[in-house]
Parts: structure tokens; C-alpha cells; sequence
């Protein structure tokens, strides 16, 4: 009898430190892994402390997307409320098929067709797809070239070529604006390096004439010089674009003799636009360059520096224009991205140059709703990335600027 109650301790103990031992093994894995946890949470604010520029880029990427995203939802339900059906037809020609409008086959024919494009269904689906194609990340197959066709059985078959696309905005439908059936990417690609050039050459001149006559005026702030600058550019800007884009090129026609269409070749097409360009975008400039020029020469490290003994000429280069430039510098990325889709609109329609500002005008006129789409979702796209570049070049040339907390 004791034998088999110490048998039955024996096993009871034995039990107990069975526990004991699950007990320990679970105790030290969850040590473990709140130990690699917190290790791995002091290493990563560890690396963002060491490099918070990456940091700052992130969240300023994170955020730019989601405003993209939601002026893309925005726009895209109010253009869908507004485009009519029929659009989606735009290059098949049903009645070759015998079929009239109002026709069941014509319906039918109409809801495939916006199946194939993902704008049929409820408007949130549509949005949902859109969304979807616009993600660079994601594979998609397309259809592209697409057509209907009869078979024998009387049923209509919608064709085409697949394609697997990373990135899709759609296809043209409007003869207004292109060729039926030719991808948005694919118009876009023939006509920003238009706008670009455009762009970069517009750009180049007025800043290299605006920032010294914003300097100048700076400098001579008050006296005559800096009166007639400021009040010149004042009333430049205050002119409508239209209007102002409108009289160049009556005057560059009636007065100077040039050609009136870009498709003639001559340098005088070239010329007048990009002169109207520089007149449009050349003023703001001056007024924001004398703005930081005499915003830092009343600073009181200049006046410091004065004090010192140090000359004009030593503050202005090493200080003033040094610090100045870095916000006027900043400005370049925005006022690219603004002049390429927006003050190059009134150009390129009245020397009718093939850019991209035609797409805008021609898209909303045909009620091409995914021209609309992809011009405004390239735009804000190529807006979000220059802001972008412009905060980190603003935050890698100035000292003064802090991310961390």
C-alpha cells in the first residue's frame, strides 16, 4: 500500500514538473519575442532618426496618394454621372451591323462594350475598377482594338486583341480628340514631348530673366528702377491669359507677318508661342523673387552681419542671395508642372501645336470622359511627384530646415 501511494506521488511530481517545464519553455519564447519586437522597434527608430529625410518622403508619398486617390474618386463619379452612354460606342459603326438605336441588340451591344471597359454595373464598382487599372503595380489584361461582330447565330461578339497592362487609362472613343480605339497612354506619349519643350524652354528664359530683374528690384527697392519692374509685372499678371495670349498672336500675325499654325514649320511658330509663354509666367517671378530678396536683406542676421563690418556685396553673394535662392529654387517643380498644363493651354489651341493641353479642351467638348480621367489623373500624378521634389531639395540645401521632431 505505501509503495502505491509513492508510486502515485512519484507520478503526481512527475506531472507537476512536466508543467513546470511547459510553463518555463512558454515563458522564455514569450520573452523572447517581445525581445525581438522591442529590438526591432528601437532599431527602426534608430534608422529614422539617423535618416529622417526617408522618413519625411514616405509619409509625404503616403499622403500624396490618398489626395490623388480622392480627387480621382471625385472627378471620376461626377464624369460618369455626365457622360452619356452612347460614348462607349464611339468607334463601331452599328448600324453596318444592321442594328438600329433602341434596338435590343443595341443594348446589348452598349452593355458589352461597357463591360469591357469595367463602367457598367453600380457607379462605385466603375470606380473601383478604374482605381484598379490606374495602380502601376497590378497586372491587368485589357482589351484593346476592340470591335463587335455578328455571328451566324445572330449573337454579337465583342473582339479584340489582349494585352496585359500594368497601367491603363482607357481608350479614346471620340474622333474630336484622336483616333478611336487608341489607348490614352498612347496619345499622351505623342504629345507631352510637345508641352515639354515648350516648357523647359519657356522656363529657362524667364527665370534667367526674371530672377535678375527680381534681384534688381530688390535691390533698388522704392526708386524708379523698382516701380516700373513692379508695376509691369503687376499689371502683366492681372491680364486674363486668354486675353494676353489672344493679342500676341493677333499682333505676331497682323503686325509681324508670322504664320498662324504650328504645322507650317517656321520659326516663328515656335517664337511667339514661347514668347507668349515667358510673358505669362515671367512676372510671378519677378514679384516672388523681390519678395525673398528683400525679405532677407531686412532679416536680422544681414543686419548683423552689416554691423560687423562686412560688405554689401560679401552679405548679398554669400547670405542673401544664397538663402533667397533656395526659396525661389523650390518654386521651379511647381511652376514646371503649371506651365506644361495650364499656362501652355492658351498657346498651344490658338497655334493649334499637337501638346496636351488639347486633350483637356477636346475631351470635355466630346464628353471623352477617360481622356478627362487620364489628363487629370497624369497631371495631379506629375504635380504630387515634383511637390515632392521640391520639399526634399528644399529640406537637402537648407540647413535651417529640421525634420526630425
Amino acid at each position: 500500500m505505501e509503495e502505491k501511494k509513492k508510486i502515485e506521488f512519484d507520478l503526481q511530481s512527475e506531472d507537476f514538473s512536466l508543467d513546470d517545464q511547459v510553463q518555463d519553455t512558454r515563458s522564455s519564447r514569450w520573452t523572447k519575442f517581445k525581445f525581438t519586437i522591442a529590438a526591432a522597434n528601437h532599431n527602426t527608430n534608430e534608422f529614422w532618426a539617423k535618416f529622417p529625410l526617408i522618413g519625411y518622403s514616405l509619409r509625404r508619398i503616403f499622403f500624396a496618394i490618398i489626395t490623388l486617390l480622392l480627387a480621382v474618386s471625385a472627378v471620376f463619379i461626377l464624369l460618369r454621372l455626365q457622360t452619356p452612354d452612347e460614348v462607349y460606342l464611339g468607334n463601331i459603326d452599328y448600324n453596318k451591323l444592321g442594328i438600329s438605336y433602341g434596338d435590343p441588340e443595341y443594348y446589348r451591344l452598349l452593355a458589352m462594350r461597357k463591360a469591357m471597359f469595367k463602367v457598367d454595373g453600380p457607379i462605385l464598382r466603375q470606380l473601383f475598377h478604374y482605381i484598379i487599372n490606374i495602380i502601376p503595380f497590378i497586372p491587368k489584361t485589357i482589351i484593346i482594338n476592340g470591335y463587335a461582330d455578328v455571328t451566324s447565330t445572330g449573337e454579337i461578339v465583342l473582339l479584340g486583341d489582349k494585352v496585359i497592362k500594368w497601367f491603363y487609362l482607357g481608350e479614346v472613343f471620340s474622333t474630336g480628340v484622336s483616333e478611336p480605339g487608341k489607348t490614352v497612354t498612347s496619345v499622351f506619349a505623342e504629345a507631352i514631348p510637345y508641352s515639354f519643350a515648350f516648357g523647359v524652354v519657356a522656363m529657362t528664359i524667364s527665370y534667367g530673366l526674371g530672377v535678375p530683374l527680381g534681384i534688381m528690384s530688390a535691390k533698388n527697392k522704392e526708386r524708379a528702377i523698382d516701380k516700373s519692374v513692379n508695376t509691369t509685372s503687376i499689371v502683366f499678371t492681372a491680364i486674363p491669359p486668354v486675353v494676353f495670349v489672344v493679342g500676341i498672336y493677333l499682333i505676331s500675325i497682323n503686325v509681324f507677318g508670322a504664320h498662324g499654325l504650328f504645322s507650317s514649320g517656321t520659326f516663328d511658330t515656335k517664337f511667339w508661342p514661347t514668347f507668349a509663354i515667358v510673358l505669362m509666367i515671367m512676372p510671378p517671378i519677378i514679384i516672388s523673387t523681390r519678395r525673398y530678396v528683400i525679405d532677407e536683406m531686412t532679416a536680422d542676421y544681414t543686419k548683423f552681419a552689416l554691423s560687423k563690418g562686412m560688405t554689401k556685396t560679401y552679405v548679398f553673394n554669400i547670405h542673401i542671395f544664397r538663402n533667397a535662392g533656395i526659396r525661389i529654387f523650390r518654386t521651379m517643380p511647381a511652376a514646371f508642372v503649371g506651365t506644361i498644363f495650364g499656362s501652355s493651354i492658351f498657346t498651344e489651341q490658338n497655334w493649334s501645336i499637337p501638346g496636351m493641353s488639347k486633350f483637356i479642351v477636346s475631351g470635355v467638348a466630346s464628353k471623352d470622359s477617360f481622356v478627362v480621367m487620364g489628363y487629370i489623373v497624369f497631371s495631379a500624378a506629375v504635380g504630387i511627384v515634383t511637390t515632392l521634389i521640391a520639399d526634399i531639395l528644399m529640406a537637402t540645401l537648407d540647413p535651417r530646415v529640421k525634420l526630425t521632431k
